[in-house]
């Protein structure tokens, strides 16, 4: 008897659950268009580049689709500003021969379609790369082969850090940035983790890596670590957030003023 009102109980169960289900239709409100500036300025030639877009609805396709038309400068602390001309690619604008000089501040002013955005960065003082190689850790899919990048930290200097990471000439797509809260003054050995751990991502003998390091202004760490951890929801996130951004006027995006060194390495 008490298997029978058991089995009873749960078809009764079933049946109230099946009854229950409901279509839901979310809706997605999309938010009005923003100006999107992804703004750097390196201490080598041709490093001066600025990219002009606007956000897009949900269900659009993530190309970037530039706007044209704009005026951008950028100034240095004594006054002298360059001028970034539209290359061949929509949205795109830069210098061939501009560069800028460490612990100089550098100044952007955009102007386009009747607004203008403006950003402040101070491109800070080369830190050495010492050696940029394979590393091998064994993880919950067994051994894995990541980039590893060595580098001796400034001691009694905030410093701020960026690594990008190639892969047979594609970027990887891994967001990594540093400081030295608890490595200041220390020999540091920075893992590049992938963005997602699939197979696909793994290392693999003769694939060719270059990496990128790069030395970043604090406002600009902290751009890269909110992209981390709000756009992409991240385990610190409630949800997904636009990025914390050093650009003024109403843009999102960042300008970057940055050291970067380049190393590269065949996987043995």
């Amino acid at each position: 008897m008490n298997q029978f009102r058991y089995i009873l109980f749960v078809v009764t169960c079933l049946i109230c659950f099946s009854s229950c289900e409901e279509v839901i239709d979310l809706k997605l409100d999309t938010a009005s268009e923003k100006f999107v500036v992804e703004a750097q300025l390196t201490n080598q030639a041709g490093g001066a580049k600025v990219l002009i877009s606007k956000t897009k609805g949900y269900s659009s396709a993530n190309e970037f689709v530039g706007i044209s038309g704009a005026t951008v400068d950028i100034e240095d602390q004594q006054g002298i500003a360059t001028r970034l001309n539209e290359g061949n690619t929509k949205g795109v604008y830069n210098h061939l021969t501009f560069r800028g000089i460490p612990n100089q501040r550098y100044n952007l002013k955009i102007v386009v379609n009747g607004q203008t955005f403006t950003a402040s960065c101070l491109m800070p003082a080369i830190v050495p790369l010492e050696d940029v190689y394979p590393y091998e850790l064994n993880l919950f899919d067994g051994p894995r082969l990541f980039t590893q990048v060595k580098y001796n930290d400034p001691a009694g200097v905030k410093n701020f850090y960026r690594f990008i990471e190639y892969k047979n000439g594609v970027y990887t797509k891994s967001i990594i940035a540093a400081n030295d809260e608890f490595t200041d003054g220390r020999t540091v050995n920075q893992t590049i983790f992938p963005f997602e751990f699939t197979e696909e991502s793994k290392l693999k003998k003769g694939d060719k890596i270059r990496l990128e390091f790069l030395t970043i202004d604090e406002p600009v760490y902290k751009y890269w670590f909110s992209v981390d951890n709000g756009a992409q929801g991240g385990p610190n996130s409630a949800a997904p957030a636009n990025p914390v951004s050093n650009i003024k006027g109403g843009a999102i995006g960042y300008f970057s003023a940055h050291t970067i060194q380049t190393r590269e390495y065949t996987v043995q």
